[in-house]
């Protein structure tokens, strides 16, 4: 029993080595160039016990980014548990999570840089919906995070639910990220002395947050 269990988190670190260095490589280089073998030989191992254990380029790519975003999410499910999204406003879970997506601008923009990255890899590598469950699986905890959030919305009307969730959260949710990624990215022209785009961040925040509270079902006091 025992040296199973050690043939099992000896199989989970190689892994866990194998996603580290190709993370680290493919937002240094970018995806599209860097090769299975280039992989291999940073981790230090061969190319075919690479392809074993992920027998094409795209699947690497797709497990690399499931990985990282469960592992950033799971950090957040930490400090605000899925279970404590009816504990608190509608409005101030909107807040903390549009405030995460500085977060990640601010301490882990690497994550930002590979995600925009790799959708624009794995949508012209054609990948298809099942290639691609271990990707939305690991983005579970997050959608399953709006959808409360724009539940409790509908009851203590702390911001707008007279446009459909999916809608919501991409005018919202979506263009917080999508900011935070183009700043990351460095996509936006700036001053060479001053790369921090927090205080543009905090100003977008605003604006979306006015936006979230502007509806008809939103009584101002």
């Amino acid at each position: 029993m025992q040296e199973s269990h050690n043939k099992i988190n000896k199989k989970e670190a190689g892994r866990k080595i194998i996603i580290d260095t190709a993370f680290n490589i493919f937002v240094e280089r970018k995806i599209e160039p860097v090769s299975m073998g280039e992989i291999a030989e940073a981790v230090g191992i061969g190319r075919a016990t690479l392809f074993r254990r992920y027998p094409n380029k795209l699947e690497l790519v797709i497990a690399v980014c499931s990985a990282k975003w469960k592992e950033y999410l799971d950090e957040l499910d930490k400090n605000r548990t899925i279970s404590s999204v009816g504990d608190i406003p509608a409005i101030d879970r909107f807040i903390f999570t549009l405030d995460s997506y500085i977060d990640m601008y601010v301490n882990h923009k690497a994550l930002l840089k590979y995600n925009d990255n790799f959708n624009h890899y794995v949508t012209h590598a054609g990948a298809n919906e099942e290639q691609l469950r271990e990707f939305h699986a690991s983005l579970r905890s997050a959608d399953t995070r709006f959808e409360l959030m724009y539940e409790k919305a509908k009851e203590d009307k702390t911001f707008r639910t007279d446009i459909p969730r999916e809608e919501f959260m991409r005018t919202t949710i979506h263009t917080m990220m999508a900011a935070c990624t183009y700043y990351a990215n460095g996509f936006i022209w700036g001053s060479e002395k001053n790369r921090d785009y927090t205080p543009e961040l905090l100003q977008i925040r605003k604006m979306i947050i006015d936006y979230a509270q502007s509806g008809e079902t939103i009584k101002r006091k």
